[in-house]
């Protein structure tokens, strides 16, 4: 399972939540990746229960219950809306709510969530992520909570793509199950999820249930999720939520601003590719205001392509890895699937599938120390990009870009089951408190050479660029990738 293959299932978010959930999933494709050097938002805020949160809330906070319900609305054949509707009840009921029509409540209170259920072998990886021991960060459930400072009839999330779909009941409390295409039979998707509606908090959950857990695992877990109000807005047991304006807002400004900011992202002009490099090249590895990196040169002084794991050190060698070699130790090829995505009157499906010939890309980087002083814990990562000259401009293909379909073709869009290129999945220096893609030290004057390796499919290797900027990624232009420069390394 990997990123790019579990997009299309997200709803539209912010960034902030979006960041929040590809984290996770970034977590279930290996239980260790290199470490990027990006600052991440702190979303997880904790406490402990307190029962003078009751006393001080009053009914504010739970008289609201059964004045609400959550409920689905049928768009088209295969999509689902997912409400919070007033379900009627006296005027003095809805004045003790403290609520009005569809105005805000008086109190939101902050809670924090217990998880009464677990089946067997599941167990919490961090806060509201849980998976089984055997399949650890690769599936289980995800569960993130939406505040409703707007009021809890004005929570709408709408979904296309739905196989199936049911109003559920938990504890009293009013959800929905939904079910998502699983394309890839052969390994663990998010294609389920569970919305339940906290009214008497206004608090409404979004759980994205994994293809490892059953509906009814699902549901019971969803059955013994608790949420106590409380006072505290610090600890590490308080619920990280996040605020319906908020969310609205940046929806909102998602959609005005889609198109532009996509091609930003992945599109430049040739000029601001000016600082490309050669193999061979070199070039600094400074970064603004850093002094990690102060005096640092990089070179990337070779390139070689294999059809098998020959060049590599068995001893850093993953299973993952390994797994894409066959009883030869050849690399077994990948599979291109054209898939014809879903919408509100049709199901996602695979139209068709064809077998291409994986590559092993091998690079030399040699990290120099030119400055006067030593340096230490110096991070390190590298970057396959692909990138084409498209209308005068150079354009990075995305994940959902593997090919792009020609006018009349039945598909929208092809995916590599293969092992893919983006993760940096093979580096023979470790160092750090993690023992991962750091160089522990570096003297003046030394030079310490780093073997990185990548597996992409035969038809890329015209295509790709390294970037060994570890602020970048592999799917959009960044002014600091662009600043240092990418290393041309077409085949």
């Amino acid at each position: 399972m990997r990123l790019e293959d579990l997009k299309y299932e997200f709803p539209e978010m912010s960034e902030e939540m979006r960041a929040m959930i590809e984290r996770e999933v970034e977590k279930q494709v290996k239980t260790e990746r290199p470490q990027f050097q990006k600052s991440r938002r702190a979303v997880g805020r904790t406490a402990a229960a307190s029962i003078a949160a009751v006393l001080f809330l009053g009914t504010t906070a739970f008289a609201g219950v059964s004045l609400y319900r959550m409920q689905r609305e049928q768009v088209g054949n295969y999509g689902v809306n997912v409400t919070i509707s007033e379900d009627g009840g006296s005027a003095a009921g809805t004045e003790a709510a403290g609520t009005a029509s569809s105005g805000a409540p008086q109190e939101v209170p902050n809670v924090k969530m217990e998880a009464g259920y677990l089946p067997e072998g599941m167990v919490q990886t961090e806060n509201g992520k849980y998976s089984f021991e055997n399949a650890l960060y690769k599936g289980g459930v995800s569960i993130v909570f939406y505040r409703m400072d707007t009021g809890d009839s004005q929570f709408e999330m709408l979904h296309e793509d739905v196989v199936s779909s049911e109003d559920i009941t938990v504890n009293g409390y009013q959800g929905v199950y939904l079910e998502f295409p699983h394309l890839y039979e052969e390994e663990i998707t998010f294609n389920q999820r569970i919305y339940v509606a906290y009214t008497d908090v206004h608090h409404v959950m979004e759980m994205y249930v994994a293809s490892d857990v059953s509906k009814e695992e699902a549901i019971k877990i969803a059955e013994g999720i608790k949420l106590t109000p409380t006072e505290d807005t610090q600890g590490e047991d308080l619920v990280a939520d996040w605020d319906w304006s908020s969310y609205l807002k940046s929806r909102e400004e998602n959609v005005q601003n889609e198109a532009a900011d996509s091609e930003s992202r992945v599109t430049v002009s040739k000029e601001e590719m000016k600082n490309t490099h050669g193999i061979g090249e070199s070039f600094s590895a400074e970064k603004t205001g850093s002094e990690q990196y102060k005096g640092l040169m990089v070179q990337v002084s070779d390139v070689q392509v294999a059809d098998d794991l020959s060049f590599l050190n068995e001893a850093f060698v993953d299973e993952d890895l390994k797994e894409q070699t066959g009883a030869d130790g050849k690399l077994l090829p990948a599979t291109i699937q054209y898939i014809k995505q879903g919408g509100t009157d049709s199901l996602s499906e695979v139209v068709s599938s064809r077998e291409v010939p994986q590559k092993l890309v091998y690079a030399t980087v040699e990290y120099t120390n030119t400055g006067d002083a030593g340096l230490s814990e110096v991070l390190f990562f590298g970057s396959l990009v692909r990138m084409e000259e498209k209308d005068g401009k150079m354009k990075i293909a995305t994940p959902e870009s593997y090919e792009e379909p020609a006018e009349g073709d039945a598909w929208s869009r092809a995916v590599n089951k293969g092992y893919g290129f983006s993760e940096m999945p093979y580096y023979d220096v470790h160092g750090g408190e993690r023992d991962n893609n750091y160089i522990s030290s570096i003297k003046p004057g030394e030079t310490v050479t780093v073997h990185m390796g990548w597996i992409v499919t035969e038809e890329e290797l015209g295509e790709l660029y390294l970037s060994l900027d570890t602020f970048g990624g592999a799917y959009e232009f960044s002014d600091t990738s662009l600043e240092m420069g990418y290393v041309d390394i077409r085949q």
